[in-house]
C-alpha cells in the first residue's frame, strides 16, 4: 500500500503546476551547467541525479531504513533509536520515520533517560500528575488540609471537619496530618492519650533531628525492654527508624511512658521536638478535661 501510494504521489508531483516539489541544485557532469533538480518525497532516497532531459530518480527505502523529509540521499537512513530501560516502542519504525520510544507508565523524559516520577513527601500533594514527558509537580498543602504519604499520586485532603460529625476534635490536624475526631464517651473510655498514637510515627518523621540524638532517644526507649536499636552508619532515615521500632513500642506504650516521652527528648537535647510534642499533649489531656467537665 505504501509503495502505491508512492508512486501516485510521484506521478502528481511531477506535475508542477499541481504540487510545488523542492528542488535542489546540481550540476550537470556534461553542460557543467546548473540544474534544479525534484528532491525525493519521504520514505525514497535519490538513485540518480536529474539530467537536462530527465528528472530525478528515486527509490524507496528498504526495511529498517527510513527518509522523513523531502531529500536527495543516497541512501535511507537506518532505524537507529532503540528503546532502552523503563521505556517501551510507542511507533515502530517505518519509510516514514525512525523508531518511537516513550517512557513506560510511573516514568518521564529526562533528556535521554526516563527518570522515576517523583514522590510528593507528606505534607505536600499532587498538583500535577506526571506525564511521559514532564515529572510530577508538588504543592504544599494549606492549613487546612493534609497528606499523610509520599505519593506521586495523592494530592492534599481537606481536614475532618469534627464539630459537624458531632464529634470533639482530640488532635488538630496539621500538613501531614487530619484532625483527629472522637465523642467525649470515647475519650474517656479509651483515653486522649491513646489517640496521640495515631500521629506519633509521623511527627518524629517530620522533626529535623541529628541522627546520633536520634539513636539515642531511640535506645532510650527500647533499652526498656533489654533491647537496643541497631547502629546506623552514615546517614540515618528517620522514617525507616520509626517504622522498624518506634511503632512497635508504641503498640505497648502506657499513657505514663507516653508522657515521659517530652523528658526523654530533653535528655538526648532534642528540647525543640520536645516542646512541640508537650504542648500536644497538654491539648489532647485538656480536651479530656473539657469533656469531663460537659459530662
Amino acid at each position: 500500500m505504501l509503495l502505491l501510494a508512492s508512486i501516485l504521489f510521484l506521478a502528481e508531483v511531477t506535475d508542477a503546476t499541481k504540487v510545488s516539489v523542492p528542488t535542489y541544485q546540481h550540476q550537470d557532469p556534461i553542460t557543467r551547467g546548473t540544474l534544479f533538480c525534484n528532491r525525493c518525497p519521504p520514505g525514497y532516497h535519490m538513485h540518480a541525479h536529474c539530467t537536462a532531459i530527465n528528472q530525478t530518480r528515486c527509490v524507496p527505502c528498504k526495511a529498517l531504513h527510513f527518509t522523513e523529509f523531502w531529500n536527495y540521499l543516497s541512501k535511507c537512513l537506518y532505524c537507529n533509536n532503540f528503546c532502552g530501560e523503563n521505556e517501551f516502542v510507542k511507533q515502530e519504525c517505518s519509510a516514514l520515520s525512525n523508531r518511537v520510544c516513550e517512557c513506560t507508565d510511573g516514568f518521564y523524559r529526562n533528556q535521554e533517560f526516563c527518570m522515576r516520577h517523583t514522590k510528593c513527601p507528606s505534607g505536600h500533594g499532587v498538583e500535577l500528575k506526571g506525564t511521559a514527558h514532564r515529572d510530577t509537580v508538588c504543592v504544599k498543602c494549606s492549613s487546612t488540609s493534609y497528606s499523610p504519604v509520599n505519593s506521586a499520586h495523592e494530592p492534599c485532603i481537606d481536614h475532618t471537619d469534627c464539630a459537624s460529625l458531632g464529634l470533639e476534635t482530640v488532635v488538630a490536624g496539621t500538613i501531614w496530618h487530619n484532625n483527629i475526631c472522637a465523642s467525649c464517651e470515647d475519650l474517656n473510655s479509651r483515653g486522649g492519650l491513646d489517640y496521640l498514637k495515631e500521629i506519633l510515627p509521623g511527627f518524629f518523621t517530620h522533626q529535623r533531628m541529628n541522627p546520633n540524638k536520634l539513636q539515642r532517644f531511640m535506645n532510650k526507649l527500647v533499652l526498656k525492654n533489654g533491647d537496643r536499636a541497631p547502629e546506623h552508619s552514615g546517614h540515618w532515615d528517620t522514617s525507616n527508624v520509626l517504622q522498624n521500632h518506634f511503632r512497635e513500642w508504641l503498640k505497648e506504650a502506657s499513657k505514663e511512658r507516653l508522657k515521659e516521652l517530652p523528658e526523654i527528648l530533653r535528655k538526648v537535647r532534642l528540647h525543640n521536638a520536645a516542646d512541640k510534642l508537650e504542648r500536644k499533649i497538654k491539648k489532647v489531656e485538656n480536651g479530656v478535661y473539657l469533656c469531663n467537665i460537659a459530662t
